[in-house]
């Protein structure tokens, strides 16, 4: 099994800090309109099309903008469009790579001004005019953490995905629809009935509508044992 032990090796990324937890593998839309998050998109579509995706610290703000956690994963960008071909609003497809930690926060050029109110105020030209063109958002040193590692297999796998039938079908019933075919909804998403591995683990820790502490917790666990007993806890 892995523990929490860091690589030797830094890098400077920028920072997305969400009200979400990005797993690695794990593939998600976003839509990007705020002026600090263009220009950040610009940067990163230019370069090596990633960031990093950080569940929002609550109550740590920074000079007014919501703060990350120590401990997210970086993104790399799929697909990018541009809604309105005015380069204010883009859908973007992302993919879960490596989990990080972040050693050291770099924080927004500027403050958060008074009237925040994107995309319309302020406009992003002024608030490249007053950051004098440095980035309008977070920027870190991390450190790449390590893959889990391990098969998870018999009684204790059983038990993970009788879990996630019933919190399907549970929605299912709340909504007047009839969940039938669950080895079909299986197959669909890989899942083996037999054993699954931590990506599958992953998978399903996504589809079981967890609250954000428990999913930020799965994102943090040191080995793929601590990370089921935290999913456990929940179910």
């Amino acid at each position: 099994m892995a523990n929490r032990e860091v690589s030797s090796v830094m890098t400077e990324l920028p920072i997305f800090p969400l009200d979400l937890v990005l797993y690695p593998n794990q593939k998600i839309p976003l839509r990007i309109f705020e002026p600090r998050y263009r220009q950040m998109l610009d940067n990163c579509m230019s370069g090596d099309r990633r960031f990093g995706i950080c569940r929002v610290e609550q109550g740590a703000e920074k000079n007014g903008w919501d703060g990350p956690t120590n401990i997210g994963t970086i993104a790399h960008v799929l697909k990018c469009e541009d809604l309105d071909l005015t380069g204010t609003n883009y859908y973007i497809e992302l993919i879960g790579k490596e989990r990080f930690n972040i050693e050291k926060l770099i924080l927004p050029a500027i403050d958060k001004p008074l009237a925040y109110n994107p995309p319309n105020s302020p406009s992003m030209q002024t608030m490249l005019q007053k950051a004098s063109g440095k980035p309008l958002y977070f920027q870190a040193e991390i450190k790449i953490l390590p893959n889990l590692e391990g098969l998870i297999e018999g009684n204790k796998w059983n038990e993970i995905i009788t879990s996630l039938k019933k919190r399907i079908e549970d929605a299912a019933n709340k909504i007047g629809v009839e969940f039938e075919d669950f080895i079909g909804f299986m197959e669909h998403n890989g899942l083996n009935k037999e054993q699954g591995s931590v990506q599958d683990f992953y998978n399903i820790s996504s589809m079981c509508s967890l609250s954000l502490d428990t999913q930020q917790a799965i994102l943090e666990a040191s080995t793929i044992d601590v990370a089921i007993d935290i999913l456990d806890s929940e179910l």
